[in-house]
């Protein structure tokens, strides 16, 4: 009796019961229902062959433990199991909700390591005066696919071409990472099939849109396996009453490529001062299980493990991870600075490590320029290194470098049709205490209405017994380079404002990590670069020591914008602020750029913050 029968059964005894007018008590049958009832499983295997036993049978509600087919071909890895010999239906092992006899389909795809897909790059971001187009490439190398994971490996190596609407001016962004493709935090919602045209002819592609924590969004047009994506289109948007943000990048298929994947796979380990890390071989397989074990020295802190890109990996002293390509791995103390040298003084660097027949690559973490040395090498700028060496016995290490003195720093630019260059040296300890007087939380715009901690950055400059001689130095150079000391208010200004115009555009969030960082004018000048923020606070110093210099009267202010920075002074023979541009070249003193006219105009949208 099935269970439809069952409760025809029951409502027809309750019925006749209440017909009679006698009492009715229900009572709880247990007959026997399809959930119980088990049912066959096939396999169809297309050209697979397996040692091992599968579930013949399943009841709905169990999860079947399929093991993996194995097919004799290097070309072809096994995608999954489908319900239907199209591919279509998936089948994850849950029977919850089904019933009858099921046949499974082993899916086969194109293996894809060593895949490596190049798409082109072609995007904007609309951020007001920051606004700029976006170009490049991105190269996706497929390394190494887990089936444990379901994910494959990848190598990321992505340029990104910014150039900014309103400043003329190109920066370019490099960097490489490696990570598994299925380990983002985001969620996934299939949109349906769409043929896109791409390269290699029109193709049917699954529509996929993930969603991120911060509410930007991917889309993918993937092959209908779901590895190998040809377009991805990525969106962001914010917006206040003042001000919106909005970024879009869309990534096309333009190339393709097989690199080989070698089956022994090394792995570069490098160990931080005092720490020693055991479990590392010459060589390993892919898919084999590495553990590293890390243990200090007295007095020596471990801080964890990290990645070619110095992201955490594992804070743990011991450290498991599937070899999936090659990677480097450091194994980090507490530490900020393992060492410090003295600028212009040959280092014994064996002797100071401990190591014998060291050779090493420093880089200065400041500028990324890199050199190899033998054992001993001298340091001609103060600053901050990371060396790494490989001593005679092969083993590698990383360590961390201060070194004091001054570095030399070169400014050349161009006004009225004549260059103009000046030399100063800024000592490196000077530069670090500008770098650590503030907090990064103390480096965001004011909330006070009187922007009275707006103003010290200014004020600072020219106060601060540390910081105030560079900004003396810095003037004398410049008013000794332009050549006469008899000069109008207006080609002053304008020949500070085009020193700071040729300061390098450096947005915050690429070269601080974060979306606000106001820089002292010390520290704009050692980096070379900076922000709308930062080159208007270093006009506002250079504008107020060279008044000081030349008993000058014009006012100087800090004109704040949405979104944007900028300098602004007032003559002494006006009563009208004018706008000074300090992010690009093409603008003198009163001239606007246009995408800033609208707020420039409206009392609304700025607030003049005058200094000192």
């Amino acid at each position: 009796m099935d269970k439809s029968a069952v409760v025809i059964v029951i409502l027809a005894i309750a019925i006749g019961v209440v017909t009679a007018g006698l009492a009715l008590t229900l009572v709880t049958l247990d007959f026997p229902i399809d959930d119980q009832e088990t049912y066959k499983v096939t396999y169809e295997l297309n050209g697979g062959t397996s040692t091992e036993e599968y579930p013949s049978t399943y009841t709905p509600g169990d999860r079947l433990i399929i093991p993996v087919p194995m097919l004799d071909s290097a070309d072809l890895i096994f995608q999954g199991w489908y319900l239907d010999e199209d591919f279509t239906d998936y089948f994850d092992g849950d029977t919850t909700g089904m019933r009858g006899d099921i046949k499974l389909y082993a899916c086969w795809a194109d293996n894809l390591a060593g895949l490596s897909m190049t798409f082109a790059k072609d995007g904007y971001c609309n951020n007001g005066i920051n606004s700029y187009t976006i170009g490049g490439s991105l190269t996706c190398t497929y390394l190494y696919l887990d089936m444990d994971k379901q994910s494959y490996y990848i190598r990321n190596d992505d340029v990104t071409v910014k150039t900014y609407t309103y400043f003329g001016k190109t920066d370019t962004l490099e960097e490489s990472n490696q990570y598994w493709a299925g380990e983002s935090e985001r969620t996934y919602e299939y949109l349906g099939q769409e043929t896109i045209s791409t390269v290699d002819g029109d193709i049917l592609c699954d529509v996929s849109l993930f969603t991120y924590p911060n509410g930007s969004t991917e889309t993918h047009w993937s092959d209908a396996n779901g590895w190998k994506t040809y377009k991805m289109e990525v969106y962001y948007k914010t917006a206040t009453w003042f001000d919106s943000y909005e970024y879009k990048l869309t990534l096309t298929y333009s190339t393709s490529d097989r690199v080989e994947i070698a089956d022994d796979v090394k792995i570069d380990v490098y160990t931080g001062y005092g720490i020693t890390v055991t479990g590392t071989k010459d060589s390993y397989s892919l898919g084999e299980t590495i553990v590293l074990t890390a243990s200090t020295e007295d007095g020596i802190s471990f801080k964890g493990w990290y990645d070619g890109n110095f992201d955490l990996l594992s804070t743990s002293t011991t450290l498991k991870m599937t070899v999936a390509g090659y990677t480097s791995i450091y194994a980090m103390n507490t530490d900020s600075i393992d060492i410090t040298f003295a600028s212009d003084t040959e280092v014994d660097l064996d002797a100071s490590f401990g190591i014998s027949g060291g050779t090493y690559e420093i880089m200065n973490a400041d500028t990324a320029e890199t050199v190899t040395a033998e054992s001993t090498y001298t340091f001609s700028d103060g600053g901050m290194y990371v060396l790494k060496s490989i001593d005679d016995r092969g083993s590698k290490s990383y360590y961390v470098a201060k070194v004091t003195g001054d570095v030399d720093r070169t400014f050349t630019w161009k006004y009225n049709g004549l260059t103009y260059t000046v030399t100063m040296g800024i000592d490196y300890d000077d530069y670090l205490y500008a770098k650590n007087l503030y907090s990064v939380s103390e480096r965001q715009q004011s909330t006070a209405k009187n922007h009275a901690h707006d103003k010290t950055f200014v004020n600072l400059a020219l106060s601060d017994e540390r910081m105030a001689p560079y900004m003396e130095e810095l003037v004398d150079k410049m008013l000794e380079a332009y050549g006469q000391r008899n000069i109008s208010e207006s080609a002053l200004l304008n020949y500070a404002l085009t020193f700071t115009q040729y300061i390098e555009y450096q947005s915050d969030l690429d070269y601080m990590g974060t979306e606000e960082y106001w820089k002292f004018p010390l520290e704009t000048l050692f980096d070379q670069g900076g922000d709308c923020e930062d080159t208007s606070i270093l006009f506002c110093a250079i504008a107020l020591e060279m008044k000081s210099d030349l008993n000058m009267k014009y006012k100087v202010a800090m004109l704040l914008l949405p979104e944007h920075m900028a300098g602004t002074v007032m003559m002494s023979d006006d009563k009208e602020w004018s706008y000074c541009e300090t992010t690009t070249t093409d603008f003198k003193v009163g001239e606007i750029p246009p995408g800033m006219k609208r707020y420039a105009s409206d009392s609304r949208y700025y607030t003049i913050v005058e200094v000192p």
